[in-house]
């Protein structure tokens, strides 16, 4: 044909053939019935060694050959009856040329830089490369035994290394849709005799380990796969027999003309890299065969004369060796990934395999955490809820409008569970109540995990649990209110520093950081969802739930191997969408009882009230307490100590605090807390060489103060700095500490 009729991108590389030197064109040829356009030139390279192993000839004829309604526009086929079968070669069918697999993308992406004079080049660098046996790069996984095909089966989980598993029954559901170029056969195991439709006869044969290189010839029928495997000691047939053997009872079996039934032989490789068994691959084939017909073949079923039916030739009183020339289609065979590999498809180190823990609270947050961590096999985890999902808990939740009224510990179970292909049988790990109940059943969970992830996203159940000595590591997450932040409260390994005093702590970090002046303010809004006064709910977005989710569970999982705690935020910048994280110094907590009240405080806390101290020195100084209030537990969580205002009147015998400008340094508490924190007492400062004891005019001042607060039913704390001992004074009672 000529040039001219070629289409103008195959004129193109016909221009770049003839302007290398190594390339001579030898002619033009054109199908019409395949719409194909084809270049066949002689590629001639020096630069290797003509004796290489692998049988690549320095002079190759090769056909170039464009369509443009394939898959991949261009392929490169070797001409030369012999070319060898090499690693990187497409599959093609029983007799055609070898076809060169040059690229690894697909077409859509290669064609974005493609062009004739670096197509001709690699097609260059492909022979060289090949020759000298450094084409597959180390880093590149092993090359497949066998050739890819479109069709695709999923064996489950570990089907090869699972001598028990092997023995279940499979049942193997089809996925075929209307436009998709690729089958895919899922399996299952079952432990019912029912057959699936179609109806597929397994047959796995595991071989030696191979190394990467030299590749066999696809073997395009039964007889070729037999001889092959004979080589490497192994046999089909005989577990072929033995299989089909197996589906036929002394009353014989018939099988359904309307069913399609495909005989599925499983090849199971262990490729060796460097000595070393890399993986398992997978490999497969359909015979094209009924399975009555086949097992006539194999000489091991006789058919009833004039009946669709077939019964054991117990004396094989037939022989034949018709079963040779039966046609193999190829199968892309994978098992379900395991759950050690599914963590290092997540990029985690796949023996982390997670701690046994509960997640506490399994709404919108604590859901998505529970998916995400499932997802990729980290841990292994309970549910904790006694909350129903809501019509409007869909808005943010991962269950649907199915689940509108189940609890909302079975919805995130049933769902997470539904993720993965499960090799055993799925057991139920939610429970329906509170994490702080007496519950039997929860407490016996409780008991047998190393981590709870508090989402319950309030303030009491973390107290609670701080209270609690039976109780496993805790970590408390929450999303404020705005959807801006998120936060992590993480316990120590030993529960030394427990949530409660991280709250304190991350309160304290709130007061004293420019970030904490809007951190937990301007929220969007809420809205009443029923008619009670209390069915409300926040306005966040759906998105700003994943990307906190997000970034919660990667932190908690890499922050759980580690023995200490952590106070962390994420700040959300809307304007530009970065994440500003704020690592807040966890200081170790102490209590001391003082009445009927439980007074905590952190040596964070006590410090800045030591460092103003200091600073004031040879005077007195003093200023005002802010703390937590907890009424039903009857504890003060001590945050902060303020310093002095500059009106007070301070000498080395005495401190007078002066007043405040104004209410603002109450008002900014309580807006950057929430109102969580309020005012709780004073404290001062006394001068070197003297007690942390009260003197008459401290005593007044409590008294003052007790009276004062006892309005509002509030305890009055009194503090007292002085060189090596702590005061702390409440009404009538108080007591003086050591502090180093």
């Amino acid at each position: 044909m000529d040039l001219e009729q070629l289409d103008v991108v195959v004129q193109k590389v016909y221009h770049a053939c003839m302007n290398n030197p190594s390339c001579e064109i030898i002619g033009l040829r054109s199908n019409s019935q395949l719409q194909s356009q084809s270049i066949v030139a002689d590629f001639a390279d020096g630069s290797f060694d003509a004796r290489n192993p692998v049988g690549i000839h320095r002079v190759e004829r090769l056909a170039l050959t464009y369509t443009s309604n394939s898959e991949f526009f261009w392929e490169v086929r070797a001409l030369r009856n012999g070319f060898p079968v090499t690693i990187h070669q497409n599959h093609v069918l029983e007799g055609e040329p070898r076809s060169l697999c040059l690229y690894i993308e697909p077409w859509l992406s290669i064609e974005r830089s493609w062009t004739p004079e670096l197509f001709v080049q690699r097609i260059f660098w492909w022979l060289r490369e090949t020759a000298e046996e450094t084409i597959h790069g180390d880093d590149q996984p092993l090359e497949q035994l066998f050739f890819s095909s479109p069709y695709n089966v999923v064996l489950p989980e570990n089907y090869f290394d699972d001598g028990e598993a092997k023995q279940k029954n499979i049942s193997f559901s089809s996925v075929e849709r209307e436009g998709m170029k690729t089958k895919t056969l899922i399996g299952r195991y079952t432990d019912s005799d029912s057959v699936s439709t179609p109806f597929y006869v397994p047959i796995p044969v595991v071989l030696d380990p191979v190394e990467n290189a030299p590749i066999e010839e696809y073997p395009h029928t039964l007889g070729m796969l037999q001889s092959l495997l004979e080589h490497r000691g192994k046999g089909i047939v005989d577990p072929l027999k033995k299989a089909i053997l197996g589906l036929v009872t002394d009353a014989g079996i018939e099988f359904q003309l309307n069913r399609k039934e495909f005989v599925l032989l499983l090849l199971g490789v262990p490729r060796i890299r460097n000595g070393v068994v890399e993986r398992l691959e997978t490999q497969g084939f359909i015979v094209d065969s009924e399975i009555g017909a086949l097992g006539e073949s194999l000489s091991v079923l006789l058919k009833a004369p004039d009946q669709n039916k077939w019964y054991r030739d117990a004396l094989s009183s037939t022989t034949s060796d018709d079963w040779k020339s039966l046609s193999l289609f190829p199968v892309n065979v994978k098992c379900y990934p395991s759950r050690k590999e599914v963590r290092q498809y997540s990029g985690l180190r796949p023996a982390d395999q997670g701690p046994n823990g509960v997640i506490a609270g399994v709404g919108a947050l604590g859901g998505l955490l529970a998916k995400i961590w499932n997802r990729e096999c980290w841990g292994k985890w309970s549910y904790i809820d006694d909350d129903i999902v809501q019509a409007h808990n869909i808005v943010r939740h991962i269950a649907s409008h199915h689940c509108i009224g189940h609890p909302k510990a079975v919805v995130v179970d049933s769902i997470v569970n539904d993720i993965h292909q499960e090799a055993g049988e799925n057991t139920s790990n939610h429970f329906v109540g509170s994490v702080i109940s007496d519950d039997p059943k929860i407490l016996g969970k409780l008991d047998d995990v190393e981590i709870v992830i508090d989402a319950t996203t309030t303030l009491h159940v973390p107290r609670v649990i701080s209270r609690k000595d039976n109780f496993p590591r805790t970590v408390s997450v929450f999303i404020t209110p705005s959807g801006m932040s998120s936060v992590m409260l993480l316990e120590d390994k030993d529960r030394n520093m427990r949530c409660s005093s991280l709250e304190a702590q991350y309160y304290r970090a709130i007061l004293n950081s420019e970030w904490g002046g809007s951190h937990l303010s301007g929220h969007v809004g809420r809205q009443w969802v029923g008619a009670g006064c209390r069915e409300i709910t926040v306005e966040i977005s759906d998105e700003l739930i994943h990307l906190h989710s997000a970034m919660l569970s990667r932190q908690i999982r890499r922050s759980s191997s580690l023995s200490m705690a952590r106070i962390c935020v994420w700040d959300y910048q809307d304007d530009f969408g970065g994440i500003v994280p704020h690592d807040v110094s966890v200081f170790p907590s102490h209590s001391a009882c003082i009445g009927d009240w439980e007074v905590h405080w952190d040596d964070g806390f006590l410090s800045d009230a030591k460092q103003f101290r200091l600073a004031n020195l040879p005077n007195e100084t003093g200023g005002l307490l802010f703390g937590i209030i907890d009424q039903k537990d009857r504890t003060i969580t001590l945050v902060k100590a303020c310093s002095a205002p500059e009106n007070s009147e301070s000498t080395p015998t005495s401190f007078e605090r002066g007043a405040y400008n104004s209410t603002d340094i109450l008002d900014d508490c309580h807006n950057r807390t929430a109102g969580i924190v309020s005012y709780v007492g004073e404290w001062h400062s006394h001068p070197r060489g003297c007690a942390a004891l009260p003197s008459k005019d401290d005593v007044g001042q409590l008294g003052f103060l007790t009276a004062s607060l006892q309005t509002e039913g509030m305890p009055a704390l009194m503090i007292i700095v002085a060189d090596s001992s702590v005061g702390l004074y409440l009404d009538s009672y108080g007591v003086v500490l050591e502090a180093k």
